[in-house]
């Protein structure tokens, strides 16, 4: 963990390598094998237990969504009432996350196993060689000898799980204005409105402060992903700012202090109020959720700013990539899948479209000379 921190590793990402290699571990354990021990069939094994295991954070009940109170949620107390997971929202039409552990925290946790094992090769704390394979994308791409492959590509590492097809997350304007409708504040309206407009992260939107609005420039400041704990701005719609000026006026009214200085934007509605955590700010969408029937999250609305970009001929890619600020334009595909909506829609304008008309000669050829030229066509 110290080398990784050395590297500038975030603390988010710290947290994630120490799971991961807290899960490998427990898993020698349970199977009485040293981790110094391990072998490539461990790594098998681990791999298919993960893929039947249950995770703890997917732990759902049958029943609909239930609302929770700010208050409750500000002392940390979880509602356990979620619908089945892996089942379909019929409102949004999107899957809920599965039970088990997917592909992708599979494939990460064979990364960090992997770099872990790199490590103490290298440092000679014991084993003699990584147990994981090595992925495909550092290892031979050469043609495949496979009927119908495709040469030249990287083919999955050993146990690398393969990736399912990117499910479309960006929401309809219908959608919008009905959850727009069942916000109970205008702080609510305000986070909604600074994330759609701006497609600012989750943790970037809880980490704006009173001093970091700027109405006449059209900017926030948050602090970005990726960043070393450094501010940036990031432009958002006007009307963004319309509803941070009502939701602190709410404040004035009801005698808060909103002084602009560096305390957190976003606060409760207790008293005294509190800054919202992330908990707090997944249950605004929770109460909305079981109103509409849906399961939006904070992500969906990044989504759906990224979409809009990608469907505007007049922006180019490299605006939505800083817009986003993404250092890589190869994860902009993630934002481009289409909704079902716009497929259905697309699919009727093709079909509502009239057949093209019959091919006729131009006038002055003998319909001899083209049943020569054109034998078996109708001309």
């Amino acid at each position: 963990m110290i080398d990784i921190a050395a590297t500038g590793a975030s603390v988010a990402t710290r947290r994630s390598y120490a799971y991961d290699l807290l899960r490998w571990w427990r898993f020698c354990l349970a199977v009485e094998v040293p981790w110094r021990e391990a072998f490539r069939e461990e790594v098998r094994d681990f791999v298919l237990w993960l893929q039947g295991a249950p995770n703890g954070q997917r732990r759902r009940a049958a029943d609909p969504a239930a609302s929770v109170s700010e208050e409750s949620s500000s002392s940390g107390e979880r509602s356990t009432s979620r619908p089945a997971a892996g089942s379909i929202n019929a409102v949004t039409g999107k899957a809920y996350l599965p039970a088990g552990y997917a592909p992708r925290t599979i494939n990460h946790a064979l990364t960090v196993i992997s770099s872990f094992y790199e490590f103490a090769v290298a440092a000679g704390l014991g084993p003699l060689a990584n147990p994981v394979p090595r992925s495909s994308a550092r290892g031979r791409t050469g043609p495949s000898r496979r009927v119908g492959a495709r040469s030249g590509l990287p083919r999955r590492g050993t146990y690398r799980q393969r990736q399912p097809r990117i499910q479309p997350r960006s929401i309809g304007e219908p959608l919008l204005q009905e959850l727009f409708s069942v916000l109970g504040n205008d702080r609510d309206r305000a986070l909604v409105a600074v994330t759609l407009s701006s497609g600012v992260r989750a943790s970037e939107l809880l980490s704006m402060t009173r001093h970091g609005v700027n109405a006449g420039e059209g900017v926030l400041s948050v602090v970005g992903k990726g960043q070393a704990g450094l501010r940036v701005w990031v432009p958002a719609a006007p009307e963004s700012f319309v509803w941070i000026a009502r939701y602190l006026a709410g404040h004035v009214r009801s005698g808060f202090d909103v002084g602009m200085g560096d305390q957190p934007l976003w606060m409760t509605f207790g008293n005294p109020p509190r800054p919202l955590t992330y908990f707090t700010l997944r249950q605004v969408l929770e109460r909305a959720n079981a109103k509409l029937g849906a399961n939006l999250t904070w992500h969906d609305f990044r989504h759906t700013f990224a979409h809009r970009l990608l469907a505007d001929e007049r922006m180019t890619l490299t605006d939505v990539q800083m817009l986003l600020r993404h250092r890589n334009m190869d994860t902009l595909q993630a934002y481009s899948a289409a909704r079902l909506d716009e497929l259905v829609a697309s699919l009727h304008r093709h079909l509502s479209r009239p057949a093209p008309a019959a091919a006729r000669p131009a006038p002055g050829y003998a319909a001899s000379d083209l049943h020569t030229l054109f034998p078996g066509v109708t001309l």
